[in-house]
């Protein structure tokens, strides 16, 4: 019961998370791509609820802290962590379909939605403007500096 949960958990705050990706990505075909995995999170969460028969609520930290990411990092960076996050659900929800047969959409539909992710990085959309690299030049500018004054 407490991996069906930790699943159910985990599909919810995918939803809220794809859904803020959604608004915080600059352009729409990625924005279009995040609502419909979303949507699809959403009836994963539904596929163990039937099983937990538990009412919980999404959490706003991860979608919060990703869409911070996306800010910092930009799609390069932060794309192909989220599709790794999707691939390793994969080993867990096949050990569960034995015993939840419902499971095994799920788990499918993991692979699709890291696929789907990665394949993002190759539409040739790269709107996004990180602040890594400003943040480097920054500190870099800094050391330069601080390297200055303590020198002279």
């Amino acid at each position: 019961m407490k991996n069906l949960i930790k699943s159910q958990q985990g599909e919810l705050d995918g939803v809220e998370t794809y859904l803020k990706l959604a608004e915080t990505v600059n352009n729409e075909s990625d924005a279009d791509t995040f609502r419909r995995l979303a949507a699809d999170e959403g009836r994963h969460a539904a596929v163990f609820r039937q099983y937990t028969k538990i009412m919980l609520n999404p959490k706003k930290f991860q979608a919060n802290a990703v869409s911070l990411l996306y800010s910092i990092f930009g799609k390069r960076l932060l794309y192909p962590i989220i599709a790794g996050f999707e691939y390793a659900a994969i080993p867990r929800y096949k050990k569960m379909m034995r015993e939840y047969p419902d499971v095994e959409g799920v788990m499918n539909d993991e692979k699709r939605h890291g696929d789907t992710v990665k394949e993002l990085l190759f539409n040739g959309e790269y709107n996004d403007k990180p602040l890594f690299p400003y943040i480097v030049f920054l500190i870099a500018a800094l050391f330069v500096i601080k390297k200055i004054f303590t020198d002279s």
